[in-house]
């Protein structure tokens, strides 16, 4: 009987409580509030009800909800005090408290896969990062890695939880935000909250933005007409997306040798007595036109190919799938040989098992998946497969085809009939992912936004390299966005500068100077009024995109905080800036800011000064460090009019101060 009365008041009392009370996702256990200020505090209750929020350090508030059930208020931070503190919300029927409250310096991280690279990451490994990790024991360092949906329009909640820094948990940290937190720490002594908004990868400037700020920006003018076609679910695009299922892209990319199938037919393309009697029958030029930038597909295909292989040779061999941008999994006979398991760096040889090919008839099956841009299987001369170095076969150029998957909305939407069942979008329509125009504004900013903070780093520019002609404009839509959604115009942005690397194959070029361009747009923002630019012409990768070199760029972006924002003054924040140039007797004269105790090269002979006359073609000139300014000539510019340093994708520069801080890139002619 005993039993039954306590089971009946245990229902009772879970009834009576009120399960709409809640503080918004960003109010967790282990938080770090901004320190010395009227902070926002905001969540759910019960529509009209009345709460009591109360702190252990004197604050109450008696709040009453709004007929949604929101509720929202202020209250004032102590200074810090590095105690932990605890912060409740009361109703009639319940109550959360939220323990171990810091007190300190909160920032908003953001950007894309750079800054997103975590301390732990397996692909391309953090230099240091295993004896970093082993010593992370800054309990008072925080960090929340905020993730959401993608969205059309703002949204009000992300997900998340704050973790205390320790080895145990600084895996999961972004490497850049961790040793900018860690810098901070190390010089003020107070606790330091990151919140990190840099959402799954290769995100372009514009999907932070707002879109009534965008919409000013060359190129996006119809931002608000083209999300109001997105959201018309009548079009014949979203009625064909409503009528087929998908899976999850994260089913595809997983970091290790098990390939996800995504139906059971999948399965039975690796097989050799599959009958593929009905597949297409394509050219790896007709399959590569499927996936062009102008008929806007990213997807999944299958490619089958029936071999006849007559060498002796069937033990120690290697395969050599050449040219890929993509994901791709590769089997022979219906046995696995390999696959590209993740972002960055991949073997484009490796070892075909010895029990894997026959002498005579083979079947291989290669399933490519293309995530952006321009996809499929590029023609190559070294694809094939090789005996101790040597190419001993080559595969014919027509293949059997099966396009299965098509990417879209940032899902893969599963094909029965192949590519020409595809209904393709309005050309106005904006995808459903995080990397197209306002969707990070939508499903990050606009929910993290009431949570007051001191300012923001930013690793981005990547995505935009092809496109750095409206960068700056773009850039300043978001610093403008970030600016707006805070309320407060004057919040410190810092930034980090795109690091060298090769960018081969954008626009179909080996090499090429964009990556250049968009480090001055870059530079050139620093017009604006609180930024601040990180750079990071050192520590470039020629082959990846994704430094190892995490450790400078967080120390360096907290230098510019330290000097701007807590009473550093002194402190040498910067490399060498450009700063202007006069011409005498043939010779640029040329001054920077920045110059620290003053301008170093780290050989005898300066590397990567340029000048052009009147046409523009810049020639390489001899460059020497005279005092606090660089002199260069060229006896192939008699009169020079214009000089530039740096102004290549990758290089490997010697141009520093003397506080070991590298000089940016630069042209004259964007100063004018």
């Amino acid at each position: 009987m005993k039993k039954i009365i306590l089971i009946f008041l245990s229902l009772f009392l879970s009834c009576s409580q009120d399960q709409s009370l809640s503080f918004s996702s960003l109010f967790k256990d282990h938080m770090v509030l901004q320190q010395d200020e009227y902070v926002s505090v905001w969540g759910q209750a019960k529509p009209g009800s009345q709460i009591t929020l109360e702190t252990d350090w004197g604050e109450k508030k008696i709040i009453t909800t709004k007929e949604n059930g929101e509720w929202k208020t202020q209250i004032k931070t102590l200074k810090a005090d590095l105690k932990p503190h605890e912060l409740s919300i009361k109703s009639s029927a319940s109550k959360i408290i939220i323990k171990d409250i810091l007190f300190g310096e909160v920032w908003f991280a953001s950007g894309q896969s750079n800054m997103g690279w975590q301390m732990g990451n397996k692909i391309t490994e953090v230099e240091g990062a295993k004896d970093e990790i082993k010593a992370a024991n800054f309990d008072k360092i925080r960090y929340f890695r905020a993730t959401g949906n993608d969205s059309f329009t703002p949204k009000k909640t992300v997900n998340g939880s704050w973790k205390v820094c320790s080895p145990e948990t600084v895996s999961e940290f972004s490497a850049v935000a961790y040793y900018y937190a860690k810098e901070l720490f190390n010089n003020l002594q107070v606790p330091i909250g990151i919140i990190h908004g840099t959402w799954r990868m290769g995100h372009p400037a514009e999907a932070y933005a707002m879109p009534e700020l965008l919409e000013k920006v060359k190129g996006f003018e119809k931002i608000n007409e083209r999300i109001k076609i997105s959201l018309d679910p009548n079009t014949p695009y979203n009625m064909w997306l409503s009528s087929h299922s998908y899976v999850e892209l994260n089913q595809l990319i997983n970091g290790d040798d098990n390939t996800i199938y995504f139906s059971d037919e999948n399965k039975k393309f690796i097989q050799n007595k599959y009958d593929d009697s009905n597949w297409e029958i394509l050219s790896l030029k007709d399959v590569n036109e499927k996936f062009s930038l102008e008929n806007e597909f990213d997807g999944v295909v299958w490619l089958r190919q029936t071999f006849d292989y007559q060498k002796n040779q069937i033990v120690d061999l290697e395969f050599e799938i050449g040219e890929v941008n993509e994901f791709f999994d590769i089997f022979i006979n219906g046995k696995f040989v390999n696959r590209r398991k993740g972002y960055g760096k991949f073997e484009r040889r490796f070892i075909i098992p010895d029990d894997i090919l026959n002498q005579g008839v083979n079947t291989i099956a290669i399933r490519v998946a293309d995530m952006y841009g321009d996809g499929g299987l590029p023609e190559d001369e070294d694809r094939g497969i090789y005996h101790k170095d040597k190419k001993i076969f080559s595969f014919l150029d027509k293949w059997k085809v099966r396009f299965t998957s098509w990417k879209t909305n940032n899902l893969l939407y599963n094909l029965s009939e192949g590519f020409d069942e595809i209904i393709f979008p309005s050309k106005l329509r904006i995808p459903r992912e995080g990397s197209k125009p306002t969707m990070l504004y939508n499903s990050l900013i606009s929910p993290i936004s009431p949570y007051s903070l001191k300012g923001f780093i930013w690793y981005q520019g990547e995505n935009n390299v092809t496109r750095y002609e409206n960068y700056r404009s773009t850039f300043l839509s978001v610093i403008k966005t970030y600016r707006k959604k805070w309320g407060n115009e004057k919040l410190p942005f810092y930034y980090v500068q795109i690091a060298p690397h090769e960018y081969a194959n954008r626009r179909n070029q080996a090499s090429g100077e964009f990556a250049a361009n968009l480090r001055d747009q870059q530079r050139l923002t620093l017009s604006e009024k609180n930024v601040g630019m990180a750079v990071t012409m050192d520590i470039g990768d020629s082959l990846d995109i994704h430094p190892k070199i995490k450790k400078p760029v967080g120390e360096r972006l907290a230098l510019w905080a330290l000097a701007k924002d807590y009473g550093y003054d002194k402190l040498t924040h910067s490399g060498p800036l450009f700063k202007a140039v006069n011409f005498i007797k043939g010779k640029a004269i040329i001054s920077f800011d920045h110059t620290g105790s003053g301008l170093h090269t780290t050989n005898k002979k300066l590397k990567y000064f340029e000048i052009a006359g009147k046409d523009k073609i810049f020639q390489t000139a001899n460059a020497e460090i005279k005092g606090d300014k660089v002199i260069a000539w060229s006896k192939k510019v008699p009169l020079p009019l214009y000089v530039r340093y740096g102004w290549k994708n990758f290089l490997t520069p010697n141009f520093f101060n003397k506080e070991g801080l590298p000089a940016s890139s630069f042209s004259s002619i964007n100063n004018l």
